[in-house]
Parts: C-alpha cells; sequence; structure tokens
C-alpha cells in the first residue's frame, strides 16, 4: 500500500523537482486522479439507513452522498425497490394531488434529497441507501511520533508518547472516512497494514480487523491516509500526474510517453483483475431480465 506521504515523495522524485510548491502542485494531481479513476471503479461505495416519518416525502440524502446505486424500503418482510423518475416534469405530473401509501413506487433526486411516490404514510419503515461516496481529499501526512502495543488477537492499539488525536480528530469517533491504516515496523511488528475504525485517545486507537502479529510493546510504527483504489494499482496516481506533469508543466514528451505507458499498462491490469463484483467494483450496467408475463404460453 502506499499513502499519501508515499506517493508524493515517489511523485516528486520522479518529476525531479520536490520543492514545496511542486510537491503541493502534485498532491493536488494525485487528488484528482484518485477521484478519476474512482469514478470508474467503484470502491467507494457505503450503505446507510433512516425512517420514514408519515406523510413526509422528501427525505436528506447521506451528507456524503455523491451517486446513488439502490434505494429501498423495507416495510415488515418486504423490501421495496421504487424505480427513479428522471425528469421534474414526470415528477410533477405524478404529484397533482397527495397520494400516500406504504408500498413506494418511485423515487426522484432533487436538491440533495430523495422523494418517494407514494407519499410514505405511516413512520419508521427503514429507508436503505446504497450509494457511491464523495471522495475526500488525501491530505494527512504519514505520523510516526512516539511507539506503540499491539497484542496478537487484538482489535486495541495502545501508543506511548503519541497524540493520535491532537493528530487526526477534535474528539474521540471513527475516522473510517479517513480511510487511516497503522503498520507496526518489522521486526517486532509484522509489517502489515491494518485499518482505523476509531480513535478513542491521544493513546489509543482500533482496528477493524484483529492484529495477527506477534505481540511487541514499544514498537515503532507508521500511520497513513491510504487511497481507495485498490493497494495493488496505487502507482497509477503516481502516472496519471506524471502524465499530465510532464505534458504541461515540463514539457518533455520523452517521459510524457514513458508514464502513459506505464499508466496504461496499470489500467488495463486493472480493467481485467476488477472484473468480479467480488473486489467490490462495478463494471458494467444491470443485467437484462425477461419478464415471462410479457409472453404469452401455451398452457394446453
Amino acid at each position: 500500500m502506499k499513502s499519501l506521504t508515499t506517493l508524493r515523495n515517489l511523485a516528486g522524485s520522479l518529476s525531479q523537482n520536490t520543492n514545496s510548491a511542486n510537491l503541493t502542485l502534485l498532491d493536488q494531481l494525485i487528488n484528482d486522479a484518485h477521484r478519476y479513476l474512482l469514478e470508474k471503479y467503484f470502491f467507494n461505495e457505503s450503505s446507510t439507513t433512516i425512517v420514514t416519518v408519515a406523510q413526509q416525502q422528501f427525505y436528506d440524502l447521506p451528507y456524503d452522498y455523491s451517486k446513488l446505486k439502490t434505494g429501498t424500503i423495507t416495510i415488515g418482510d418486504l423490501k421495496w425497490t421504487p424505480t427513479e423518475i428522471l425528469s421534474r416534469a414526470d415528477w410533477d405530473k405524478l404529484n397533482v394531488f397527495p397520494y400516500y401509501s406504504d408500498i413506494p413506487n418511485n423515487f426522484f433526486i432533487y436538491n440533495n434529497q430523495i422523494g418517494f411516490w407514494p407519499i410514505p404514510s405511516t413512520a419508521g419503515n427503514t429507508i436503505t441507501f446504497n450509494y457511491k461516496r464523495r471522495v475526500t481529499d488525501l491530505t494527512l501526512a504519514d505520523y510516526t511520533t512516539g511507539t506503540v502495543t499491539a497484542t496478537n488477537g487484538s482489535t486495541t492499539i495502545t501508543g506511548a508518547g503519541t497524540g493520535f488525536l491532537a493528530n487526526y480528530l477534535p474528539s474521540a469517533g471513527s475516522v473510517l472516512n479517513l480511510n487511516l491504516w497503522i503498520k507496526v515496523t518489522p521486526p517486532g511488528g509484522d509489517g502489515n497494514w491494518y485499518q482505523i475504525s476509531a480513535i478513542t485517545s491521544a493513546t489509543v486507537l482500533t482496528l477493524v480487523n484483529e492484529y495477527q502479529g506477534g505481540t511487541i510493546a514499544g514498537a515503532s510504527f507508521t500511520i497513513g491516509q491510504m487511497p481507495l483504489l485498490l493497494e495493488d494499482y496505487h502507482d497509477l496516481l503516481v502516472y496519471r500526474p506524471l502524465m499530465i506533469y510532464f505534458s504541461t508543466i515540463q514539457d518533455n514528451p520523452n517521459k510524457k510517453k514513458e508514464f502513459t505507458d506505464l499508466y496504461e499498462t496499470g489500467i488495463s491490469m486493472l480493467d481485467n483483475y476488477a472484473g468480479s463484483k467480488a473486489l467490490n467494483v462495478n463494471l458494467r450496467g444491470a443485467i437484462n431480465t425477461l419478464n415471462p408475463n410479457l409472453y404469452p404460453q401455451n398452457l394446453t
């Protein structure tokens, strides 16, 4: 895995210009490349729920909403998936007069809200949003101050001389939206990256998965902010910026071609590797299905 700091330093070295102004420019190009790639590869999917309010038609979309994949309303044991209305004119035609029902038929997205038709008639039914999140900019440098204690089979990492909260959060809470990972440095640590789910205090953080290395105290560590892109292809976040860099900032056709070739090779490999939904990507549209009710059947 390559954190923002690693990507920044690598891009700076390959551009042969490591002054602060150039590194700041490369930071922006790295973030642009990250957003660009996540437009195609859905590594930033999420799901959240709210509940219906009686006779309320419109509901706020999640704060980090980018594009809805599906929206459902669960009523008892039944999960309903309404159909999207694409134009305001068609939506207004449906809503000539108020019509209330708990069974949704359509939805319409407008002004960062989602509306349902018919209007939900009762409260407490679960609305589920399955959506693509907006991509948070990579802005946080690697953090290595202090030492940590890691215990085999535990999700708790305890620090000494650390300032986890001061560096990342104003108060204790989840950091999943920041996509922070920690590596306990070998030979004491196992050298694997573990995603951080929450920071409890200046000296305590929680992992998503249990630490698998041997129990170790007083070990050095690195906390890095990671891209959402599949880790084997983090280099693409360097190659694309350098394609742009050597075509606009420095006119160097040979370097531009070099990094263009590297980028296109990586994209081709990513397309082949990420063609399965098991890798949490979406490279194709919906599968067309046939409705047998549309076709006459010979029952004799």
